[in-house]
């Protein structure tokens, strides 16, 4: 089920106390409407009833979504240096829920299951963009790890991500450069599926890439790039 707690939250603008409803855990297939709010940006969007401000609560939650074969830990995108130690969270917490020790039907259900870790709200929501366009996430990872050796002007920093933004009408895929919480697109770049489908069909030589992705349910090139505090 889907879990909310009523909770005090400062006012980033102007420090007020605001009453939200915080979301802890996002059960899809009963609350798609919450999934399309993840999708369109506006999930845990709040407004503060004294100054007006609308801002987002950083996400840190779990999301279930049974028919998409989908678990994620999700936390926020501060915490990304913490991505070793918040994997082993992740694998643990699915462990207690469908693992060894839970019941039959639980494990059944845990066994179609794919776990994976995400920071930040476009972290998700590219997860879910790129199952609802039958994306492979990892292939997807080591599209963008390509991307980034073509580019000439990559607007690289510790603070900004290349996410999967939309698939167009010519089914390309649409990536952007994404700054921090803000969640502002500096810029934005364009391949074609074909550039996607190649690395599938022909993996070469991000095969050992793809093996260090995919070590772990944090499924991203971050964990190449962030050295990750803890064992």
């Amino acid at each position: 089920m889907s879990i909310f707690q009523q909770e005090k939250i400062t006012c980033p603008t102007c420090k007020a106390q605001v009453d939200c409803e915080v979301n802890y855990s996002l059960f899809a297939d009963r609350r798609p409407d919450l999934r399309d709010e993840v999708l369109e940006g506006t999930f845990q969007q709040m407004v503060c009833t004294q100054c007006g401000e609308i801002f987002r609560l950083d996400p840190r939650m779990t999301y279930l979504d049974v028919s998409r074969k989908q678990w994620i830990l999700v936390e926020p995108l501060e915490n990304l240096a913490r991505w070793k130690e918040l994997e082993k969270v992740a694998i643990d917490n699915f462990n207690e829920a469908y693992g060894p020790g839970t019941s039959p039907q639980a494990r059944r259900l845990g066994k179609d299951l794919q776990v994976r870790a995400a920071f930040g709200w476009m972290a998700l929501r590219e997860k879910l963009l790129a199952e609802e366009n039958n994306l492979d996430d990892a292939t997807l990872e080591m599209t963008k790890i390509l991307l980034l050796r073509t580019s000439e002007s990559a607007p690289l920093a510790d603070d900004v991500d290349l996410r999967l933004i939309e698939i167009d009408d010519d089914d390309n895929l649409v990536f952007g450069w994404i700054k921090g919480a803000s969640e502002e697109m500096l810029e934005s770049i364009t391949a074609p599926r074909a550039v996607y489908e190649g690395i599938e069909v022909s993996p070469g030589d991000f095969k050992s890439l793809r093996e260090q992705v995919t070590a772990g349910p944090f499924v991203d090139m971050g964990r190449l790039l962030v050295a990750g505090d803890g064992n």
